[in-house]
């Protein structure tokens, strides 16, 4: 399923990556385009469709307050996590503050997950110092467990965690995905350039439109 899920949003980014070159050339010949920095909206959504076969899922892990964080307790709410490491100086911040960014401009906040990708540097005093840092304390729940409580979610998203290599990090893959009002994962944001604090904002506000069905389906526990 990870395979497929992550194949799946790859497809659509590229797509994506593809039509912004095909505007930015139509500029260039003076066509009439929105512009080549402008966010692509297809099927409904500026982000990558996620799937329809990926089920709900549940999990629960504790955030940075010693709180066990449950996914199904939001059921009927749209939820937003982030797979990040709080020792991260590149990518990390820059998805949290477009999905902060993307928070503020909603009537309403949401529930913001951090998915941590590396366990073993994600200790108490780097979590408080990172949302500290990025002014997302009281925004973002941080979620942190042992590596084999994890595993299996990281797994399910088709994550590839932080790890170290030859005394030198790896990159680990840089995801923000938006579950539905069901718990399932609808949009995913698989790279830096498809994160667009307007376009995220939109596609929440789309989520958040859609009528909750009178039967909610069956979890997946992670």
């Amino acid at each position: 399923m990870a395979p497929r899920l992550r194949l799946a949003l790859t497809v659509a980014v590229v797509c994506a990556a593809a039509i912004v070159a095909i505007v930015a050339i139509a500029a260039r010949s003076g066509l009439t385009t929105t512009g080549a920095s402008a966010p692509i909206k297809q099927h409904g959504f500026y982000g990558a469709l996620v799937p329809a076969a990926f089920p709900a899922v549940d999990f629960a892990l504790p955030d940075q307050h010693h709180k066990i964080i449950r996914l199904s307790a939001y059921a009927g709410q749209v939820v937003a996590a982030v797979f990040i490491y709080s020792t991260c100086q590149n990518t990390c911040p820059i998805v949290v503050e477009q999905l902060s960014q993307a928070i503020n401009e909603l009537p309403h906040p949401i529930q913001a997950l951090a998915i941590s990708v590396d366990p073993k540097q994600d200790t108490p005093a780097n979590v408080q110092a990172f949302l500290i840092k990025e002014q997302v304390y009281s925004q973002l729940d941080y979620l942190v467990a042992k590596r084999s409580v994890l595993e299996p979610i990281w797994k399910k998203f088709g994550i590839e965690p932080q790890q170290k290599i030859n005394s030198s990090k790896s990159d680990h893959t840089v995801d923000l995905v938006l579950f539905d009002k069901t718990g399932r994962a609808r949009v995913g944001y698989q790279d830096l350039s498809t994160m667009d604090p307007d376009a995220i904002a939109a596609d929440i506000r789309t989520l958040q439109a859609e009528p909750l069905p009178k039967t909610l389906p069956r979890r997946v526990d992670l």
